[in-house]
């Protein structure tokens, strides 16, 4: 029988933050409410564990193995809050783990919405979905914090010195944390991303339309900054029922239209800095 290497003493006795596997595909179903379809989504999962220093590897395969069990377990019935899923998953993963002390499980995937244009037609466009979960292992027992949040695309405008426009195409995101099973909606976090860019984008509009929405944009002049500081305002009034600690994380991403870079502006709060 060959030796476990993984079991061994390493030569370098150094801990490492986080080991594991990322680009981890698995199909999930969401339940909605009464009278509507479940959700369908293929999401890519990233799973870790912190590794001690008396430790030369981890087995990546007890990464796959939790995933696969939980998935299958769910696989016939459907999920209410992906938070939850990815909680299952990062307690199992710690208890295959017996030497960490920390374990972290990611998930993201897309999601198309329905929708409707300034005019009314129909409409199809993406966002991002986020879940996190992280397990921390003490003295008193396992101590889980979730995070649930979305990423979303628009548009910002602004003006700039000499009353030129600057129009940047921008991605906005929102992640919720949560120490137990309160209700954090993404309907309620997609609703305040669009609603915190100038304008959204769309995968189609007539000239007419598009000539609308940018005129509303126009009539909502915003930077990064504006973006960031409106969506962690909105969260404190949404979210007032969150314990204090709990923690809103608000970013946006904006493309410079003449420039091969990227602005970001970004910030994480308790939510009793925002009430």
């Amino acid at each position: 029988m060959l030796p476990d290497v993984q079991q061994r003493e390493p030569e370098i006795k150094i801990p490492l933050t986080r080991v594991g596997v990322n680009s981890v595909r698995k199909m999930v179903r969401v339940k909605r409410e009464e009278g509507k379809r479940n959700i369908v989504l293929l999401a890519n999962f990233e799973c870790f564990v912190d590794l001690p220093a008396f430790q030369k590897g981890t087995h990546m395969s007890r990464n796959i193995e939790a995933i696969n069990e939980i998935i299958y377990e769910i696989s016939g019935i459907a999920i209410y809050r992906i938070e939850d899923l990815c909680r299952d998953i990062v307690e199992e993963i710690l208890k295959r783990h017996s030497y960490a002390s920390y374990s972290e499980v990611n998930m993201k995937s897309r999601l198309m919405v329905h929708s409707r244009s300034p005019q009314n037609n129909p409409q199809q466009n993406f966002i991002t979905l986020i879940a996190k979960a992280r397990a921390f292992r003490e003295a008193e027992g396992l101590k889980v914090v979730t995070e649930v949040g979305a990423e979303s695309e628009g548009i910002i405008l602004h003006y700039a010195g000499d009353k030129s426009v600057c129009t940047q195409r921008a991605k906005a995101m929102l992640t919720v944390e949560s120490h137990g099973k309160e209700e954090v909606r993404i309907e309620d976090i997609i609703e305040i991303l669009e609603s915190s860019l100038s304008a959204r984008t769309y995968s189609f509009l007539t000239e007419k339309e598009e000539a609308e929405v940018l005129y509303k944009a126009c009539e909502a002049p915003k930077s990064a900054r504006d973006v960031v500081n409106e969506i962690l305002e909105k969260s404190g009034k949404r979210f007032f029922f969150l314990p204090d600690n709990a923690r809103i994380s608000a970013s946006c991403r904006a493309k410079e239209p003449l420039f091969n870079f990227e602005v970001v502006d970004e910030k994480s709060a308790a939510i009793k800095e925002l009430r």
